[in-house]
């Protein structure tokens, strides 16, 4: 195939035509001189007779590259033609194939010969060009540096390249490879050295710490250890290295080097939402209580719809990942005639591990329950808690790939001060899958389930209630659920799907279309799944997706508007 390609330089008018494979046509195009000389107002006839001469060996050069080292290629040139025309007549032939790989190592690892066996094994079966294989300049370049980054990461961070060569044969079509590694000296790790503490103690740093003195080096586990220290609250930045000066790589120093946070913060929010109204928030941190590294957090929450307040005491993260805290809490909602106020106490630990969160958390609660048109009761429960959750997006604040999978198991007994017997699970996924550069689809679902005599005597937020912006629109929030005199409240069952289709119009504003389908309620046999579906508008916020929604609710024949910022897992 062919195409021309018109230039117009001062006085010179022609046209380049390639007949080669479509599938070496761009790399021609972009990158013939003869090409980008286009439009070029200083190029005269003799430079144009110059490039036509020269484009041979400039394809050459280019289809070297695909390993293709021994092209046919007929040029010609019609001068009579306005515009000229050049025409390449090209001819790739059979692609130049790896023959034979030798890899072998210098310095240190050659004096230990079980790691260089096994070092060696790893580099061959991860090598890119084996034998084979069609020689790619390109690929050449990649095996060597993944080969040298292997040892570079691995106790040899001062490893380098003695000699590489590839030998390349056009008449056989076969190219011969070698390379030879020096590993230099064997590093270790030794003592850790800390600056840019000024506030906060250095156990914050050292319980974090995953590398042992002696052991051997590790890129990786500088890597880790930066990422724990970051993952923190108390700096702005940080930055672990150790020094790689082949003179010295016995007991190498861990440099910590770390920029403070404030100790103690004040943040304000505000917001609104269909779900839950207008709402405010008053936040205050102290990272530092009694000059520990504890970290002191507060939160007054104020919504149309509930009132709380929140406190907590949590210690620095220990050495093995856990972080550990204790809370209080007050809250009232009112929400579809049920009005309940909590108050409750509870010990935490979490432990976040690569995509992995983990929560262990017990907790005493008493709440005073009062139902529109009904009497009202008291309930108390201690419960034990078990939470999982497993993170895989592509991108925490715009999730385009990925999925997010949590499951919560816990429960409560009579005999430890509580008023009713029950086990609670409940488990959420959320999906994400990119359909082409604009489309995407996103499929959610939600189960849970109470095991208990009755409903009687478990707190409001150990029950499930559903609708809203959240999980199925085109219902009030929390309005599906159990029907008790002239409110809804919470029931031991739930279900809710969802499927929604983005298209994405701009870079910034897209369109959807959805169908959810849920219900909670107090027995399976009531649990009647209803619909909700519609059209929405996307946004990406600074803040977060935001959602505008137009739903239609068909168990309730109404349209109902949807409005949310950010994203729910």
């Amino acid at each position: 195939m062919s195409m021309l390609l018109p230039a117009y330089a001062a006085g010179l008018d022609y046209r380049v035509e390639l007949d080669v494979p479509e599938a070496y046509r761009a790399l021609l195009e972009k990158n013939l001189d003869i090409n980008r000389w286009h439009n070029n107002p200083v190029l005269d006839t003799a430079q144009l007779q110059s490039l036509y001469q020269a484009a041979p060996d400039n394809i050459r050069t280019l289809l070297a590259t695909e390993g293709f080292y021994s092209p046919q290629i007929t040029a010609s040139i019609a001068l009579q033609d306005k515009p000229v025309r050049m025409r390449f007549v090209i001819v790739p032939g059979a692609p130049t194939q790896v023959a034979q790989f030798d890899l072998s190592v210098q310095g240190a690892l050659e004096q230990t010969p079980e790691v260089r066996d096994k070092l060696l094994a790893q580099l061959r079966q991860a090598w890119l060009l084996p034998p084979g294989s069609v020689f790619r300049q390109t690929a050449w370049e990649s095996a060597k540096r993944d080969a040298l980054k292997a040892l570079l990461i691995e106790r040899f961070p001062a490893a380098r390249i003695v000699s590489s060569q590839a030998v390349v044969n056009p008449e056989t079509r076969q190219a011969t490879l070698s390379l030879v590694l020096d590993s230099g000296p064997a590093f270790s790790f030794g003592a850790l050295h800390i600056s840019g503490l000024e506030r906060y103690p250095a156990s914050i740093v050292e319980r974090l710490n995953p590398i042992q003195p002696g052991a051997p080096y590790a890129q990786a586990k500088l890597l880790e250890f930066q990422a724990r220290l970051q993952g923190t609250t108390y700096f702005r930045t940080v930055s672990v290295s150790a020094d790689t000066d082949p003179a010295h790589p016995d007991q190498v120093p861990v440099q910590v080097n770390v920029v403070e946070n404030p100790s103690s913060r004040l943040g304000f929010g505000i917001g609104v939402s269909t779900d839950s109204g207008v709402r405010g928030q008053i936040e205050y941190q102290d990272l530092n209580v009694m000059r520990h590294g504890w970290r002191f957090k507060s939160l007054l929450k104020l919504e149309t719809k509930l009132q709380s307040l929140n406190t907590e005491l949590q210690l620095p993260r220990n050495e093995l990942g856990y972080l550990d805290s204790i809370n209080a809490f007050r809250e009232r909602t009112d929400i579809k005639g049920e009005t309940s106020v909590r108050v409750g106490t509870g010990v935490k630990r979490t432990r976040t591990k690569g995509r992995i969160e983990a929560t262990l958390a017990a907790q005493f609660q008493t709440e005073h329950q009062s139902i529109a048109g009904a009497a009202g009761n008291n309930r108390k429960a201690l419960t034990l808690n078990y939470i999982w959750t497993y993170h895989n997006v592509d991108n925490p604040l715009f999730p385009a790939r990925g999925y997010v999978f949590s499951a919560q198991l816990g429960g409560a007994a009579r005999a430890l001060l509580s008023d009713q017997d029950f086990v609670r699970g409940y488990t959420r996924a959320v999906y994400y899958l990119p359909l082409g550069q604009r489309d995407g689809l996103i499929l959610r679902g939600e189960l849970g389930g109470v095991l208990a005599a009755s409903s009687n005597g478990i707190p409001s937020d150990f029950l499930f209630r559903t609708g809203g912006d959240q999980s199925v629109r085109g219902y009030p929030y929390l309005s599906l659920g159990v029907k008790q005199a002239n409110a809804i409240v919470g029931g031991r069952y739930l279900a809710v799907g969802s499927a929604e289709y983005d298209h994405w119009l701009t870079e910034r504003w897209g369109a959807a279309i959805f169908y959810d389908v849920g219900d909670a309620a107090d027995t399976l046999p009531n649990l009647h799944l209803v619909q909700g579906y519609g059209l929405g508008a996307r946004w990406k916020s600074p803040v977060g997706p935001l959602k505008l929604d137009l739903a239609y609710g068909q168990a309730v024949h109404a349209l109902r508007l949807h409005f949310s910022v950010g994203v729910s897992f």
